[in-house]
């Protein structure tokens, strides 16, 4: 029987503080079920990057090198994306398979998935980096075109089951959406009543003005930019 593959879009090595204790490498599938207008990684869902596609065990070989890094800081590897609860079978079977190495594992999510893709991974994960959006309902659907009830069922779903204490939510402050600063504000003091204290509040930029990206991710974008007269 074949092993499963999924397709990378990027390993990103030596990382620090940003999503995860200690020295991290951060794995990017290609795939995302949102579609948010300033999205980072336009390539995970725009058709631009087909990705290269890894076995569980071809991503250890890539990863294994900072072994001495990950165990003697407390880190280990971050699974992000595009989404990676999309091929949460596949990280289930690399983390069963490869959970006994000592390496910490973390995982960057939307939750925009069924509820089963996130019990697959339960057992696993050591801390949770959520990306809210926005949780005005409006404005996380102008913003991402998803299901807010999905999301924010999910969310709630994973702090009943694991602790807040183990989830870190990212609070964003989104140009075109977030008319004002007290807009943003709002969303991190729900969080804060809903019984979330790990709030990581950051400022999202327009990525085309950094890099190149697809007519496709352009026009995406178009929801939130201001109309040219």
């Amino acid at each position: 029987m074949d092993e499963p593959r999924i397709p990378i879009l990027a390993i990103d090595r030596l990382r620090m503080t940003t999503d995860g204790a200690g020295v991290t490498t951060l794995i990017c599938s290609v795939g995302c079920p949102l579609r948010c207008r300033f999205c980072i990684n336009p390539g995970s869902w725009d058709g631009t990057i087909k990705g290269k596609l890894f076995t569980a065990e071809q991503i250890y070989e890539e990863v294994k090198i900072d072994n001495l890094y990950f165990l003697s800081t407390g880190g280990g590897l971050t699974i992000g994306g595009g989404e990676p609860l999309l091929h949460s079978k596949f990280w289930k079977h690399f983390m069963e398979k490869y959970k006994n190495l000592g390496w910490k594992f973390y995982i960057e999510s939307s939750l925009s998935v069924p509820r089963e893709n996130i019990d697959d991974v339960i057992p696993y994960i050591d801390e949770y980096f959520i990306d809210s959006k926005d949780m005005n309902e409006e404005r996380y659907v102008k913003y991402t075109g998803g299901d807010y009830k999905l999301f924010y069922e999910n969310l709630m779903y994973l702090k009943e089951r694991v602790g807040q204490e183990k989830i870190t939510v990212r609070v964003p402050i989104i140009p075109f959406l977030h008319k004002t600063s007290e807009e943003a504000n709002e969303n991190g003091e729900l969080l804060k009543s809903l019984g979330f204290t790990k709030l990581d509040y950051l400022q999202y930029v327009n990525p085309g003005n950094r890099k190149e990206i697809s007519e496709v991710a352009r026009e995406n974008q178009k929801v939130l930019l201001p109309k040219q007269e």
